[in-house]
């Protein structure tokens, strides 16, 4: 039993709650729906055991959270890998959360599963199935499901505690367009307000992205960010401001900079500084180069908001760093720097210099 959180239970005691009558329904219904699983003494667990137990790992509505004292024995690779998130002292390449303190990261997540039990699951079950392999399948279901939570009551509840909110007119476009030689230059132009992501943002982004995929000089993009931080996440202004959720899902897809970033991949450099959140760091994440100065700080706060990322989030960053780590992030909400960024796979290289004037 880690302090305040969930039981770490052995892979036996778990088999035996979720082979119980009604367990999926039960572990569902819980107060606090997180599963928390010790998988360092189960080896021999019989093969037929570990095919049901994985399944069912994979199909309760709750995060799941497998705990390592060491590497993955190859015997258990498979029942680790339906867990959402793993969590312990892994070894170097390994694609789970390396931690000293693996009853503390339990009790982390548990602790924002608790603070947002509808987001959380569906975070979570968004990277179990692994929809990011297939990008625009991936990108459907993101958007819908931010959908449903827009409709939800922890989204109400946030947005009653944030209170109403206006959105500043932009005086100058949110986003800056020139050439650089062959390179089609953006770059994210509302320092005023941290870059916070708004639709004329993101419609200014699409616009530019189509440009370069339909013209054959153009060889390059390459994305900045003005002032102190590349992008501080959606303007919390604009959050809920869609006329419905049916209607938002339809514009998120019809105005996609995530599918553009994804098609010119190969050919696109982001540079990351200062804060990098939500979409400040989704969207990034399809570039095929990013590189990030060392003041670089990356975090996920959808969960928090009753949500779940979704400007791609669930998609890019799973295909960059793993499940595993990707729901810790979305979950969690945790903030992690450069060196971490790097060590993770979700930036390529921490450039020295400033690829850009930062003044505010």
């Amino acid at each position: 039993m880690t302090g305040g959180g969930p039981p770490i239970r052995s892979l036996a005691e778990t088999g035996e709650v979720l082979h119980r009558p009604h367990a999926l329904e039960d572990v569902a219904l819980s107060e606090v729906p997180v599963l928390a699983t010790d998988l360092t003494s189960a080896a021999d667990l019989a093969l037929d055991h570990r095919e049901v137990l994985g399944s069912r790992l994979r199909s309760v509505r709750a995060v799941t959270v497998g705990v390592l004292a060491g590497p993955v024995a190859p015997a258990l690779a498979e029942l680790a890998d339906a867990h959402d998130i793993v969590v312990g002292r892994a070894g170097p390449g390994s694609s789970l959360v390396e931690t000293s303190d693996p009853e503390g990261a339990v009790e982390l997540v548990a602790g924002a599963v608790a603070a947002h039990p509808q987001a959380s699951v569906a975070a979570a079950q968004l990277l179990r199935f692994r929809a990011y392999e297939q990008v625009p399948l991936g990108l459907v279901l993101e958007s819908l499901t931010y959908s449903m939570l827009q409709s939800g009551p922890e989204f109400a509840r946030g947005l009653r505690e944030r209170g109403p909110m206006e959105v500043p007119t932009d005086r100058t476009p949110p986003v800056a367009v020139t050439s650089e030689g062959t390179t089609l230059a953006l770059t994210l132009d509302r320092p005023q307000r941290a870059n916070a992501f708004t639709a004329a943002m993101r419609d200014l982004l699409v616009e530019a992205l189509r440009t370069a995929a339909a013209d054959p000089t153009i060889e390059g993009v390459i994305i900045r960010g003005a002032g102190r931080s590349f992008c501080s996440g959606g303007d919390l202004a604009e959050f809920g401001s869609a006329p419905d959720p049916a209607t938002g899902h339809a514009v998120r897809l019809a105005r996609s900079p995530a599918w553009w970033l994804h098609e010119l991949a190969r050919d696109v450099r982001v540079h990351l500084h200062g804060a990098c959140v939500g979409a400040g760091i989704e969207l990034p994440a399809f570039a095929g180069t990013v590189l990030a100065a060392p003041d670089t700080t990356v975090r996920l706060p959808e969960v928090g908001m009753g949500l779940v990322p979704g400007a791609g989030g669930t998609v890019s960053i799973p295909r960059r760093i793993g499940p595993h780590r990707a729901a810790y992030l979305a979950v969690t909400g945790v903030t992690i720097d450069a060196q971490q960024a790097l060590a993770w796979g979700l930036v390529d290289r921490i450039e020295r210099e400033p690829a850009a004037p930062t003044d505010p």
